[in-house]
């Protein structure tokens, strides 16, 4: 299991406590990669001497540092989940069991981790509401790397993560299907996460989110590629979303959907932010670290 860490606080120590009470009788080890400036080794070797700890010198992005995860784990699986997360006690078998049933890539449902905080239940509204615990199970395109496996063969066949800052899940699961590879939604399979319960935090997620949406359709096949020939399209990005978030919301679960009403209008601005970073993605800098590696490699 790989879990990239950056400045993660107390939110990694929770997480570590809910991968070791995992009730599988599969053996498995912990391998968390670090990046933070701090060093946070000698507490975590205290904490659960049985993970292996993995420094790096510089920040890195999530997808880089889960791709180091995975080059240095052994075993055939390789399971993800981050460091502002919590997993189930059955979480590793039930993904294990999608393994077995011949999919490749698995991944579970995501939980609000936040849901007493007003801020934090609208960014899970709008980031998860795909992978809600009450959606149903089904093979699908893409998976969130929360909550996600994969088998070691789609690594050799399409790669590693793709160094981005946001989407970069999204473009290896859509590379993993368009290679013929079966990905399976698995909603027992259930994660807790932890959102930003800040307001400033949560408007520069949106704007980051919509940043990598338009990264990804740049790159792979994604649903709503089109925007990216007919820009004049991209300010109706709101109102689509809006109808599809919720008319999947209420297919799901009327909780949920409710939930979703009643934070509407933060969510609207979320939804705005969203757009905007969308329409800026191809002109900002530091969305990605794959050129500044590239030019230090030539250099």
């Amino acid at each position: 299991m790989v879990i990239p860490s950056y400045r993660s606080g107390r939110g990694l120590f929770r997480c570590l406590e809910s991968v070791y009470a995992q009730s599988t009788k599969v053996r498995f080890e912990v391998v968390v990669v670090d990046s933070s400036p701090e060093n946070i080794g000698p507490s975590i070797h205290r904490a659960f001497p049985e993970a292996r700890f993995i420094p790096l010198a510089e920040r890195t992005l999530s997808g880089r540092a889960r791709s180091i995860g995975a080059e240095r784990a052994g075993g055939r699986i390789l399971f993800f989940t981050d460091a502002d997360c919590e997993v189930d006690s059955g979480w590793m078998d039930s993904l294990l069991e999608a393994h077995r049933n011949g999919y490749s890539v698995a991944g579970g449902s995501i939980e609000n981790g936040t849901p007493h905080s007003y801020v934090g239940t609208a960014e899970y509204l709008l980031e998860f509401n795909e992978m809600n615990p009450f959606a149903e199970s089904k093979p699908v395109r893409a998976l969130p790397s929360c909550n996600l496996s994969a088998d070691r063969s789609v690594f050799e066949r399409v790669g590693a993560f793709p160094d981005f800052l946001k989407g970069e899940d999204t473009i290896f699961c859509e590379r993993a299907a368009d290679a013929g590879f079966r990905i399976l939604f698995k909603p027992d399979a259930r994660i807790r996460h932890h959102n930003r319960t800040d307001l400033g935090r949560f408007l520069q997620n949106q704007t980051a989110l919509g940043e990598g949406a338009n990264e990804t359709r740049r790159r792979v096949k994604r649903h709503g590629a089109f925007l990216i020939q007919m820009p004049f399209l991209v300010s109706l990005i709101p109102v689509y979303r809006t109808w599809a978030v919720g008319k999947r919301l209420w297919l799901s679960s009327r909780r949920l959907f409710t939930d979703y009403v009643f934070h509407y209008p933060l969510i609207l601005l979320g939804l705005f932010y969203y757009t905007w970073g969308f329409i800026r993605g191809p002109h900002r800098s530091g969305l990605s670290t794959e050129s500044a590696c590239r030019k230090r490699s030539s250099d």
